[in-house]
């Protein structure tokens, strides 16, 4: 207003100050633009799932506390698939993929990693019974297990291809966790894998089940979940990391995370 007030006092048209009013508008607000950041995510556990069709899970959270955050970027969700995320990062489609782990795919790919964000495991599970489920889950390599099509696996040091488990395993592929239990309890394999946060949403939600299931003591793996950005995110990593970090700091991302995990813990 000032700029303008010195315009007329020079006596610039009421037309030409218009025009000045309006690009200085549009310049400040450029200047506050927030730049868009691409998240990816996939089905996995209670990372990102479905409930009556609607998205759900951890990366919806992250992603609203991040934006709540700052002002200088806008984080967006943009779904993809456990098979298609590496291509996706890679390729640019996403700047970065939440809640990974550095162990799986990503280690030959020009890809970086953020500082840890939550925990989680992956659990073999097995029909409650009169068998001897112990020595039924102190090897679980010595008979079929059912496994989700895409994720990486302890057993098999986290190689996910197809043919690789096929071959060396006897491993029974489905598309996603639910698909895992619903094929343990029909009696497809003796043995299941699924994320422990999974698990924990099927108890809260089928509390009677916990009386079917068998948790081996010792899990198939304990994930530290990053992000990983591409080479040519729009946020750079250090900046990523000081966001996380504060997040951190209130407690509210471990307060969601547990939240995710009640059933297990309940």
């Amino acid at each position: 207003m000032v700029a303008i007030r010195f315009l007329l006092d020079l006596g610039v048209t009421g037309v030409a100050v218009c025009l000045l009013a309006t690009l200085f508008a549009v310049t400040a607000a450029k200047a506050h633009e927030r730049i868009p950041v691409k998240v990816g995510a996939y089905e996995y556990g209670v990372v990102y799932f479905y409930d009556d069709g609607k998205p759900q899970g951890m990366v919806l959270h992250l992603i609203r506390l991040l934006n709540d955050l700052q002002d200088e970027y806008v984080f967006e969700l943009a779904e993809t698939s456990s098979r298609r995320r590496y291509q996706a990062v890679t390729g640019g489609e996403v700047d970065l993929v939440l809640l990974e782990s550095a162990q799986w795919e990503w280690r030959n790919l020009d890809v970086q990693f953020s500082k840890s964000i939550v925990q989680e495991k992956d659990l073999y599970l097995t029909l409650a019974g009169p068998d001897n489920t112990d020595a039924l889950l102190s090897d679980v390599t010595n008979y079929p297990i059912l496994c989700v099509l895409g994720f990486h696996y302890g057993f098999a040091d986290f190689n996910a291809d197809p043919e690789y488990l096929r071959q060396n395993f006897d491993v029974l592929l489905r598309y996603n966790e639910q698909e895992v239990l619903d094929g343990l309890l029909a009696g497809e394999a003796p043995i299941g894998i699924v994320s422990a946060g999974f698990l924990a949403a099927r108890f809260v939600d089928y509390p009677s089940l916990r009386e079917s299931l068998v948790i081996s003591d010792q899990p198939d793996a304990v994930h530290d979940l990053v992000a990983v950005l591409s080479a040519g995110s729009s946020i750079p990593l250090e900046r990523f990391n000081q966001l996380i970090a504060k997040l951190q700091s209130t407690g509210e991302v471990e307060r969601l995370w547990q939240q995710l995990h009640i059933g297990l813990s309940g």
